[in-house]
């Protein structure tokens, strides 16, 4: 069981070679599915004691022993008050845009063309196409796609000092200018849910209603959906592409340290390239469970989402494998 002062897994820690310590927030991943996956390591591997700890945990309340022997301790959000004692840990952290963009960039991953962009700045139609997306990247004004705003190229110095005026929450960071890639006349993209790169879950979103035909007027443009998750605007579905999942796994290689990721991939329409949006390396996306998914799961339900690739058992082979790698 999980507490606030700390916890562990039934056996004696004295048996184990190597200790793994899994920091849980409950309202973003249930504990029960951390037991769940504690169980199967304990059967796939008996010689590492896993220790269940809530995010605000105290490190001295957990066994003295377990500190004798090699620890890895993984959180998959940025983490609370715990600090282990000793060993390696590895945690989601908040990570701009900007920065995720150079990151898969710099792997070779593929990417719209993304720069950090000045409001009142005019860019070129030669180098960003015909027309771009303008988007923030504060936290307060980025909820489910509603403020991404797609407007011809030529036109965004002064549409985008109309859509984020002057005290928009929008303007408490950088806001981006991204090439726009068109998925469809109804906006797409997947989300695969990868675990130290490997994926345990994936998504495909599609926008109930067509984004506004390119030719359209200014006005309809701004409108219109360009995002396929503005809630609660969208259907989701269990999506399992073999090319999506790969190309899932080498996004993931680019923060081969950030444990859970929630890439947004979107696919060209014309020529069927993949795209990486974002990793969501906060790592707010285990929606298995949490609560920021409830109503997803009426869609789809968590059941389903741990069924699809058997996701605690893949969870408990991964941290198995990067325990035994990284523990110290």
């Amino acid at each position: 069981m999980t507490s606030r002062n700390g916890g562990r897994r039934p056996g004696t820690v004295a048996a184990a070679t190597h200790n793994l310590i899994l920091v849980n927030r409950p309202l973003a991943q249930a504990p029960k599915d951390f037991n769940e996956i504690a169980a199967r390591m304990t059967a796939l591997a008996p010689e590492i004691a896993v220790h269940l700890v809530h995010a605000d945990a105290d490190a001295a309340a957990l066994p003295a022993a377990l500190w004798e022997k090699p620890v890895l301790a993984v959180s998959m959000m940025p983490p609370g008050r715990f600090r282990p004692l000793r060993g390696r840990f590895l945690h989601g952290a908040h990570m701009p845009k900007f920065e995720q963009m150079r990151r898969f960039a710099e792997a070779g991953v593929a990417v719209p063309a993304t720069a950090v962009y000045t409001l009142g700045c005019k860019l070129r139609p030669e180098r960003w196409g015909r027309h771009v997306i303008l988007k923030p990247t504060a936290i307060r004004a980025m909820s489910n796609g509603d403020a991404v705003f797609l407007m011809r190229t030529e036109r965004v110095a002064e549409l985008g000092l109309r859509v984020f005026p002057e005290g928009h929450a929008a303007r408490a960071a950088p806001l981006l200018v991204q090439q726009f890639i068109d998925t469809g006349d109804y906006p797409e993209s997947y989300r695969v849910l990868t675990l130290f790169g490997a994926p345990i879950h994936a998504m495909r979103y599609r926008a109930w209603h067509p984004r506004p035909p390119l030719d359209a007027p200014d006005e309809k443009l701004l409108e219109g959906p360009v995002a396929s998750n503005v809630d609660p605007h969208f259907s989701c579905m269990l999506d399992a592409e073999p090319e999506v999942l790969a190309f899932a796994r080498r996004a993931a290689a680019a923060m081969p340290d950030v444990p859970l990721q929630g890439l947004d991939i979107i696919r060209e329409r014309t020529t069927g390239r993949l795209y990486a949006l974002e990793a969501n390396p906060g790592g707010n996306t285990w929606h298995f469970s949490s609560k920021l998914a409830e109503q997803g799961r009426r869609e789809v339900s968590g059941a389903e989402r741990i069924g699809q690739f058997g996701a605690w058992d893949v969870a408990a082979r991964v941290l198995a494998t990067r325990t035994l790698e990284d523990a110290v």
